[in-house]
């Protein structure tokens, strides 16, 4: 390994795997050699001006880290909530991620992601701070997923969220109360009811 990668996997190694250019351009390494390296894909561009060292370990969902660090404000939703708590047999292979309307949609380019903007009292409402292999993630807590899934069933089809309806109500640390509660803040309270009834 000649001396420059050999610097700039320090460099993304102290930063724990995420780097941006200023990080790197702060190191005495050139614009050039960032593209160079970009181009033999040594290191991926989440968007302009953030990197992410090729060789990091991936993980199990890498994109929602990568995405963590490309948009810190936003918060991981619908589908992708879903899937993170085992709640739909659906694949999402694009991240869906909230926004805070009126808020400027980030250019990302890796990975695969889809915006939605809430509105202010619902895009605060029902975030879950975790931690995967240390970086902090926000994600819509299970109660609020599945209310938002109703709330876009004509976008994502209503199947999905009585999927996922179906499988919160098997779990044992159900939450009815709190289910109507933010069924209420997302406008879907009597439609939610009406299939509460037809499952329960």
């Amino acid at each position: 390994m000649n001396k420059k990668n050999k610097n700039i996997n320090e460099i993304f190694n102290k930063l724990n795997g995420y780097a941006r250019t200023t990080d790197i351009l702060a190191e005495g390494i050139h614009r050039r050699d960032i593209k160079r390296m970009r181009d033999e894909g040594r290191i991926i561009r989440l968007k302009r001006g953030l990197y992410r060292l090729e060789k990091t370990p991936l993980i199990s969902n890498q994109g929602f880290i990568d995405l963590a660090h490309a948009v810190p404000k936003g918060v991981i939703c619908l589908i992708s909530s879903l899937s993170y708590y085992e709640l739909t047999t659906f694949n999402p292979s694009i991240i869906s991620m909230a926004i805070c309307r009126g808020t400027r949609e980030p250019k990302i380019e890796y990975p695969l992601v889809e915006f939605f903007h809430f509105s202010k009292k619902q895009f605060k409402t029902g975030i879950n701070e975790i931690k995967i292999k240390g970086h902090k993630i926000r994600i819509y807590c299970q109660e609020k997923t599945i209310c938002d899934c109703f709330r876009y069933r004509n976008k994502l089809g209503l199947d999905i969220a009585k999927e996922g309806l179906s499988e919160y109500l098997k779990s044992k640390t159900r939450n009815l109360e709190k289910l109507l509660e933010y069924a209420e803040i997302c406008r879907v309270k009597p439609l939610l009811k009406t299939w509460l009834n037809a499952m329960i």
